[in-house]
């Protein structure tokens, strides 16, 4: 097996081991995890500053993403959510409450595709251009070095190579921090990791 495969096969195990640990916090754990995870990201001066929030929408035993949502609309951010357009493409759309949200195939939350909403557009500037930009990212494991797995499309990686001029900041329970994530070339790190004790940078 050549050392692509190896990678691979071990970014493969990571994810099924990664996602059964966080699948299993117990459900009042996860409740304060959330909110601590929240907490902290919202009571930064980073959050404050930031005109534009760029966040996923939370599904299964992910970090729940729903009270910054709400925090974030209350404090009069934009905020934009993903939709994924093709299996190689995923664009965020702004949104003005999470009732604007409709449920995919998979059950997962996603906007409506309105052309005019869609980020950077919206606001008139080219990508290049954007300033206090804070997008949260997803995964199913990190490591201290900010490195993160996610679930293996990619969308994530091309939309934040892509774009870069913003502060990407991975969310994460204690349960899925690692050692050390695999890496493969078109991997993008994160610039911040927050879990419920503390941040990385």
């Amino acid at each position: 097996m050549n050392e692509l495969n190896i990678v691979k096969q071990q970014k493969k195990d990571l994810r099924e081991k990664a996602k059964a640990a966080r699948d299993a916090i117990p459900d009042d754990v996860r409740a304060a995890e959330n909110e601590a995870i929240v907490n902290m990201i919202t009571g930064t001066e980073m959050y404050e500053n930031a005109r534009h929030i760029l966040t996923y929408v939370s599904f299964g035993s992910e970090v729940d993403t729903t009270a910054l949502i709400k925090k974030a609309l209350r404090d009069q951010k934009r905020v934009y959510v993903p939709r994924v357009m093709s299996r190689e493409s995923m664009e965020f759309f702004r949104i003005e409450s999470l009732d604007d949200l409709e449920r995919n195939s998979m059950g997962i939350r996603e906007p409506q595709p309105d052309p005019a909403m869609i980020f950077p557009y919206d606001f008139h500037i080219s990508l290049d251009s954007a300033q206090e930009c804070l997008v949260i990212v997803p995964g199913l494991a990190f490591d201290k070095d900010l490195h993160r797995i996610g679930y293996g499309g990619g969308y994530y990686d091309r939309f934040l190579r892509s774009f870069q001029k913003r502060m990407a900041i991975g969310v994460a329970f204690n349960e899925q921090i690692v050692d050390k994530v695999p890496m493969l070339g078109p991997d993008e790190p994160v610039d911040l990791l927050v879990t419920p004790e503390r941040a990385y940078f």
